[in-house]
């Protein structure tokens, strides 16, 4: 049952943060969160930053303009009733605001929100905006600096380019002690590291999909290493809420 290794999961991450004592940002879609409203409620009782996802896991970079600012605003309505708050946050699925449809942006600046999280400075096939500045900014659109913050994926340098380092299958790839080094070694340097993952890369015992190897293997790889790496990272590091971050920089 998809619906119960889904509410376990989460469950299960609730449970990894509050042993570590830290609060994290759940970017949630609007259709998953009409299937399991209980679940949004606990991860926003438990005093977690509920986020949007948009409503139906569609590449932003596949929306027209109007299409992606609907989708981005159904989630968020949704999200708001449930957890009576307003949304701050947007990711869009699978890191899909790239150079081609970066104006996107200016719909979640025109919705309210007060961040983007979509950018991945590195360039794979999927996705990615290498030159990308890789510390918080305000994005700059068609030649106007934008008033919501861009907060994009970390990375690190490696053979003159960008590598994640710190969250789904780089996270799951790369050994704990090199991750915690480059946390580390960056936080000295004033930086944040972002660690993100699904709640589905808790979990060995998930039903696994028939894949090509390549995307298996970035699927599936590691998976039951997931849990330990998680928890020994958190509890060396102090990590926040996206939009806690942003109101501590505010001053």
């Amino acid at each position: 049952d998809k619906s119960s290794h889904f509410r376990a999961n989460v469950e299960l991450l609730l449970q990894i943060c509050e042993d570590a004592g830290c609060k994290a940002t759940f970017f949630i879609l609007g259709s998953v969160a009409l299937e399991h409203p209980e679940v949004v409620r606990q991860i926003a009782k438990a005093g977690h930053e509920v986020a949007s996802q948009g409503y139906g896991h569609q590449l932003a970079y596949k929306q027209t303009f109007s299409e992606f600012k609907e989708d981005v605003q159904k989630s968020a309505d949704i999200l708001q009733n449930l957890v009576g708050r307003k949304i701050f946050g947007y990711r869009a699925p699978s890191w899909s605001i790239i150079k081609e449809n970066l104006h996107y942006l200016k719909a979640l600046e025109e919705l309210g929100f007060q961040y983007d999280a979509s950018i991945f400075p590195v360039k794979t096939f999927l996705y990615g905006i290498p030159d990308a500045p890789t510390e918080i900014h305000h994005p700059l659109v068609n030649g106007r600096k934008l008033r919501l913050f861009e907060i994009p994926m970390s990375v690190m340098r490696l053979f003159g380019r960008n590598i994640g380092y710190s969250g789904g299958f780089y996270f799951r790839l790369l050994p704990t002690g090199l991750i915690k080094k480059v946390i580390r070694s960056g936080n000295v340097a004033g930086n944040i590291s972002i660690v993100y993952l699904h709640p589905r890369e808790l979990d060995p015992a998930e039903q696994r999909l028939t894949l090509p190897f390549l995307e298996s293997f970035i699927q599936y790889h590691n998976v039951h290493g997931t849990q330990a790496k998680l928890e020994e990272v958190l509890r060396n590091f102090c990590f926040v809420s996206i939009a806690e971050h942003l109101s501590a920089l505010r001053g």
